[in-house]
């Protein structure tokens, strides 16, 4: 039996020498991977520190200004569907024309009451494309699209 014994273990032994000459190019990568990363967690420290420096000297951004004209401007869900049926224009023109996605145009047009607009420039637009004639609005949508 003790000859079966030291078969096993020189059986054991040689097979850890082949896995650990199979790992040992594994384990250079991982190492310099893990370099690699901890070089890039320094680099976006550092630039999160210059963000916060950056913000700190520019101080707070200036309020954007409003127009008369548009503050008092609102448009329902109803109304958006009236104006795309009064210009003849499906809900991906109107969404070209104010700038949206097709997807803002149908929710706009579900929505109860009053919509409102994340971004001002998109009233703007509605304003103005509420104020156009269906020429207008096509000849815009040409050259929009």
């Amino acid at each position: 039996m003790s000859v079966m014994k030291e078969l096993q273990t020189e059986i054991t032994r040689l097979a850890r020498k082949e896995v650990k000459k199979e790992l040992e190019p594994i384990k250079r990568v991982n190492a310099a991977q893990r370099g690699y990363i901890a070089d890039l967690r320094r680099e976006v420290a550092e630039l999160q520190k210059e963000v916060v420096r950056l913000r700190k000297a520019t101080g707070a951004p200036a309020p954007v200004e409003v127009d008369d004209d548009t503050k008092g401007f609102w448009i329902s869900g109803k109304g958006v569907a009236s104006l795309r049926k009064k210009l003849a224009l499906t809900q991906a023109q109107l969404a070209v024309l104010a700038d949206v996605s097709t997807q803002s145009v149908v929710k706009w047009e579900k929505h109860e009451g009053k919509i409102p607009f994340r971004k001002q420039e998109t009233s703007v637009r509605m304003q103005q494309i509420r104020g156009m004639s269906k020429t207008k609005a096509w000849a815009a949508l040409e050259q929009a699209g």
